[in-house]
């Protein structure tokens, strides 16, 4: 097997933890694992015992170009090893979450609009400079296969995870397995249509989830009430520019007690729970996981003011007892389901 063939396994082959009792983050040696997103690359390197012993974080440098971003997730992934005292040739593999569409058989990503790339063989580039076999997986598919198999989500059969944050991602789990779809690439929830003729989204579309309650969506509508004459206190945090509003600004607004911030979020809340109305009417699971950086910084309060929202939404024999709780994993539920994927790609293999 050569450096640019990795071992492969559908993203759909990982069971329930509970199904055998076994730590799926375990293995013979050490793993890493790399979290890339549009400005930061995070690598962890994870023991045989299934724990983390080291990290490194590098900006991704998007703008660089493609091959400038692999570099730097190497390097990321050298800097983990050296301070876990691993040299790279004894990682298992290496996996890693890309924000977008892929071909996790090929290592191709079909399109990641926050890193500019289109058609990219990011998995065979990676491999080539580290000599490890590298599995991709898309970034909040993995994150909620790490909820699932070790998080929040632990012991659970059918599962949803909505991760609201730049955008809003998602995973899908059906009978203890992440359900994939035809092409691999079911759980694009924040293109769900919620609102008819509602704000754009940036793929084109109009309603969509993504575009109601991700953080950009947030943002952008206070910059128009803003703009309407609204006074909020986000202007002080961030300057007259709020939509460069962070989650944390946002969170640090509300709790100053902003009240055009808070009915904000208040609406997104209202739109997201329709949007998990909407799943627990199709999929009727018995838990709904949300994450990412919207739901991090808003916490709790945050989590069940949505709970109580889709309880409020029809049909309730399906919404009444759903479960909705805020990710255990935080932001390690990347490098975890990251890490997964090394761990099963190499079993596979």
């Amino acid at each position: 097997m050569t450096a640019t063939q990795a071992p492969i396994l559908p993203l759909d082959g990982v069971t329930a933890i509970s199904s055998n009792g076994e730590n799926p983050l375990a293995g013979r040696t050490h793993a890493a694992a790399i979290d890339l997103g549009g400005t930061k690359i995070l690598a962890a390197v994870f023991a045989p015992d299934g724990s983390i012993v080291s990290r490194a974080k590098k900006m991704t440098r998007a703008e660089r170009g493609a091959e400038v971003v692999v570099d730097r997730m190497a390097e990321a992934v050298r800097e983990a090893a050296a301070k876990a005292g691993v040299d790279v040739a004894e990682l298992q593999a290496v996996g890693v979450g890309v924000p977008g569409p892929l071909d996790a058989d090929t290592g191709v990503v079909f399109v990641a609009p926050n890193l500019g790339w289109r058609d990219f063989a990011v998995g065979p580039a990676l491999a080539e400079r580290l000599g490890r076999p590298v599995r991709l997986g898309n970034d909040v598919s993995v994150a909620v296969l790490a909820e699932h198999e070790a998080g929040a989500g632990r012991g659970t059969r059918h599962m949803v995870g909505i991760w609201p944050g730049t955008g809003v991602g998602g995973g899908i789990v059906v009978n203890g397995r992440l359900y994939g779809g035809v092409g691999d690439l079911a759980g694009e929830v924040g293109h769900m249509t919620i609102l008819a003729d509602g704000p754009k989204c940036g793929c084109g579309g109009r309603g969509h989830l993504e575009a109601l309650c991700s953080r950009t969506a947030i943002v952008r509508e206070i910059a128009r009430r803003v703009k309407g004459g609204e006074k909020t206190r986000l202007s002080k945090i961030t300057g007259k520019d709020v939509t460069q509003a962070t989650s944390g600004d946002l969170a640090k607004a509300i709790a100053k007690g902003d009240k055009m911030v808070s009915e904000v979020i208040d609406r997104a809340g209202y739109y997201l729970a329709l949007g998990i109305a909407n799943l627990a009417n199709v999929l009727n699971p018995e838990l709904v996981v949300l994450g990412g950086g919207v739901v991090e910084a808003l916490g709790e309060s945050f989590v069940n003011g949505v709970a109580e929202q889709v309880r409020m939404q029809p049909l309730h024999a399906v919404t009444a007892d759903l479960r909705i709780v805020a990710s255990s994993l935080g932001d390690d539920a990347g490098i975890t389901g990251a890490a997964l994927l090394a761990r099963r790609a190499v079993q596979a293999g």
